[in-house]
């Protein structure tokens, strides 16, 4: 019976693993296809105010990348450092970090750690992460990830990251470049 015991273990944790990222058509007030609920929040250091337009705006417009993760968050330790990734083989791609954690220091490790370089935010009260269905009053589903459009649309919501996260994003940012392309050349 011991024998059995951690190979029983290790095949649910197989088990558990996704196979493949999961969609979501909608979470909380972000909807596929709908501008992007607004928010503002502190960067984790609490020196400026981040919001979501002039993170679209600054420097440049672009479409953003918008994860919500946490030290304590095991599959956010191994999903950010591939999305730190993605945004760098992708430079109209903005990487925005929600980090829903309490302790400010703790989220500067953690962005540290997993190579984060760009804007973050400190959603010590989950303020943000329950405008968009990522918290609620009785817990905290992690990670969660939007892509949005340089229009400020929500193009893709990613719930579970599978092993084809990367290629999943990168066909809705593509498909979102090809929307956002015939309604300016219409403006022309």
């Amino acid at each position: 019976m011991k024998i059995l015991f951690p190979s029983l273990v290790a095949a649910l944790l197989l088990a558990s693993a996704p196979t493949a990222t999961v969609r979501m058509t909608e979470s909380g007030s972000a909807k596929i296809g709908m501008s992007a609920p607004s928010f503002g929040g502190w960067d984790l250091a609490g020196r400026k105010v981040l919001t979501l337009d002039r993170l679209r705006r600054t420097p440049a417009m672009a479409s953003l990348l918008i994860t919500f993760g946490a030290s304590f968050c095991k599959p956010c330790n191994e999903g950010v450092p591939r999305m730190v990734a993605l945004a760098k083989k992708h430079p109209d791609l903005r990487l925005v970090l929600i980090d829903v954690e309490s302790d400010g220091q703790k989220a500067q490790e953690f962005v540290q750690r997993v190579g984060m370089d760009g804007p973050a935010i400190l959603d010590k009260f989950e303020q943000i992460a329950k405008t968009y269905g990522v918290a609620s009053e009785s817990k905290t589903e992690l990670p969660r990830t939007f892509l949005v459009d340089q229009m400020g649309k929500v193009r893709g919501i990613y719930k579970e990251e599978g092993p084809d996260l990367e290629a999943v994003i990168e066909g809705d940012l593509e498909a979102a470049k090809s929307a956002v392309r015939p309604a300016s050349a219409e403006g022309k």
